[in-house]
């Protein structure tokens, strides 16, 4: 009886999935974009169908006529998308594709918060939904059935509509080769709006259908997030029917979680897509061109993007560093306790993106789960220092930095030589979740609510003691390690071994062909890169006094990315820049709930569109154009001749 129960209630949550990650399979089948911002769509159009029904339904007609007209405001929504900014990614990279969708994700999260307000609700199924089928001593909700029901529909209307009819044939034809389709008189532009518009459609209906299955907060994009992914990875990219067959594995693998392991609800899956992504990266059918498994450097690299150069001078980097250090130090002398805060905490993030950057800049790679080994950092220094072992706080920071660069060796070694483009990010996403669930439900840890009143620490130097605890000498003690650890990756970055990192990221085949070990080097990337993640996370502790599991989720995770990119991956200090325009912006719009995201979305999204280089990119370009016109000014040589012989009395 139970067996079958969770059996019929992982089928539900199979189609609530499908239904959700049909728009994502159409859109990256079509323009190659893998939407991170779907499940914000998706939470958009439940929204919008709460404000045409409210909270009771009168009837399963109203219901689908409330998810109807969702789906046309929501396929509205996909046409200006599609014009503004979806027709722009097709021409960049993978990884800034998957940032830019992130920037709608903050974007649109924020604008429902500020739209909606922050308030749960619930919606209850309608009259003839709420009841069940009983047969015997099985038991079936209604509204269940109405689900599994609307799964198998979408699914033969989207089989019959991509692979039996004329519109499919020439969707697929695009999808394959969109020259030849433009040559043979195809408006390729109209046919990837109708697309848009369709996956748009799909999102907002499945967002009003599914309303009366789970609470309506602005939280709710991250039920169906994650799980839609994985659902269009196992099923291969693009694959309409390996995403119906990758839903219903996941609904069953969520079932078998709630009778195997119902103390870390939905980790069975995150342990499954794992072992699938190392033995079949590129999905169950792939599509022709969606294939993630040998595509290496193209998430790193992008037209408009300067590539990653060694600095041709240290002098004016080390004058702006000790400038920028020297007004940070001064800060606990004017700054107010909760700005002072607040740059503690951008310092710490700043070196957490230098470390990614260290993989995407540099190596050449994209992970989605750099948040995992900040954690494990964290709650490593949070937890000894809470237990007052004795350990001296500098044996802790050791301790963390190896720590970091233990797990990021074992993942590593693995990872980097099965998987690599969005397989790997996908890979280590999971990885950070999977480590995040086991946080939560450890009361060890502190569970949900994390480990609290971390003390800082002392120093103890032999004749001096250093005394931490007060929040001026923890930050001055910030500011120092930080720094050191800024300078250690500026030296190694402008070291052989960085310029043996610049040249297999701009050509991995060609540097391999010359003899460099690519896997080597980028693992030794992916090692240090861990190992000073973990020490920020180790830093960090003391300073907030409190480490949630949070710190492991994969919204951490894409911060140091934002960072990066909006401070400009082709430079060292990008990293550094975008963390400080971050924090100033979150600072500077934390007083109304929603608009710190829409503020960051916007800025992330049009600087990713109109100056992918970042902000130091953006500068860099305009100081090349003065320099060009400038020169453009000057006299001409004969100019110059005759003005140099008239100053002589020459004719």
């Amino acid at each position: 009886m139970q067996i079958g129960f969770a059996l019929f209630n992982g089928l539900t949550v199979g189609m609530s999935i499908f239904l959700v990650a049909a728009g994502i399979t159409l859109v990256f089948g079509m323009l190659k974009i893998l939407n991170i911002a779907h499940g914000s769509f998706f939470m958009i159009g439940a929204y919008v169908a709460y404000s045409i029904i409210g909270s009771h339904p009168d009837s399963t007609l109203q219901l689908v006529f409330a998810a109807i007209l969702s789906g046309f405001v929501l396929a509205g929504l996909g046409l200006l998308l599609n014009a503004s900014v979806f027709q722009r990614l097709r021409n960049i990279g993978e990884a800034y594709s998957l940032i830019a969708t992130f920037a709608l994700l903050m974007i649109c999260n924020g604008a429902t918060k500020i739209i909606w307000g922050v308030n749960y609700h619930s919606v209850s199924a309608p009259d003839a939904l709420a009841g069940a089928v009983i047969y015997g001593s099985f038991f079936a909700p209604s509204y269940s059935l109405f689900i599994i029901g609307l799964g198998v529909l979408t699914f033969l209307a989207l089989e019959i509509v991509v692979h039996r009819s004329s519109v499919g044939k020439i969707v697929r034809a695009i999808a394959h080769d969109s020259w030849m389709a433009n040559l043979v008189g195809i408006n390729t532009s109209r046919i990837y709006a109708l697309v848009v518009m369709a996956a748009f459609f799909c999102v907002g209906m499945a967002g009003g259908l599914l309303l009366p299955n789970q609470s309506l907060t602005p939280l709710l994009f991250e039920s169906y997030l994650l799980q839609s992914f994985m659902v269009v990875i196992i099923g291969g990219l693009g694959n309409i029917r390996g995403a119906f067959i990758g839903a219903i594995m996941l609904g069953l693998i969520e079932g078998a979680n709630f009778l195997m392991l119902p103390g870390i609800p939905g980790i069975l899956v995150y342990v499954i897509l794992i072992g699938f992504l190392l033995w079949r990266p590129q999905g169950l059918f792939p599509q022709p061109g969606a294939d993630t498994a040998d595509r290496v450097e193209g998430m790193a690299e992008t037209e408009g993007v300067p590539a990653t150069m060694p600095p041709k001078s240290l002098s004016g980097g080390i004058v702006a560093a000790v400038l920028v250090v020297g007004v940070l130090a001064s800060m606990p002398f004017w700054a107010n306790a909760g700005f002072l805060f607040i740059v503690g905490f951008a310092m710490v993030e700043a070196v957490l993106a230098l470390s990614w950057n260290l993989l995407f800049g540099y190596a050449g790679l994209t992970t989605f789960g750099h948040a995992a080994f900040f954690a494990l950092g964290a709650y490593f220094v949070g937890f000894l220092l809470r237990q007052d072992t004795g350990i001296p706080f500098l044996a802790l920071l050791s301790g963390s930095l190896a720590l970091g660069a233990l797990v990021a060796f074992i993942v590593g070694f693995v990872a980097i030589r099965r998987t690599s483009g969005i397989a790997l990010g996908i890979l280590t996403l999971s990885l950070g979740e999977i480590l995040r669930r086991a946080i939560s439900y450890s009361p060890a840890l502190g569970s949900d609510d994390g480990l609290s009143g971390i003390p800082r620490p002392q120093i103890d130097l032999g004749p001096v003691l250093v005394d931490l605890s007060s929040e001026r000498a923890y930050f001055w003690f910030l500011l120092a390690a930080c720094s050191l650890v800024a300078l250690a990756l500026w030296s190694f970055t402008v070291g052989p071994m960085g310029r043996v990192l610049i040249a297999l990221r701009q050509d991995p085949v060609r540097a391999e062909f010359l003899g460099i070990d690519v896997r080597r080097y980028r693992l030794l990337a992916f090692v240090i890169s861990g190992a000073v993640a973990a020490l920020a996370g180790a830093l960090q502790a003391p300073w907030a006094q409190i480490v949630t599991p949070e710190a492991a989720s994969y919204l951490h995770s894409t911060q140091p990315m934002l960072n990066t990119l909006l401070g400009g991956s082709g430079f060292f200090w990008g990293p550094i820049v975008g963390s400080a325009i971050f924090s100033g912006i979150s600072y500077a719009t934390r007083t109304l709930a929603g608009l710190s995201e829409v503020v960051s979305g916007g800025i992330l999204l049009v600087v990713v569109l109109a100056a992918p280089g970042g902000v130091l990119g953006l500068g860099s370009r305009f100081s090349r154009t003065w320099r060009i016109g400038a020169l453009h000014k000057r006299p001409a040589v004969d100019e110059l001749a005759r003005v140099g012989k008239q100053a002589v009395g020459g004719p």
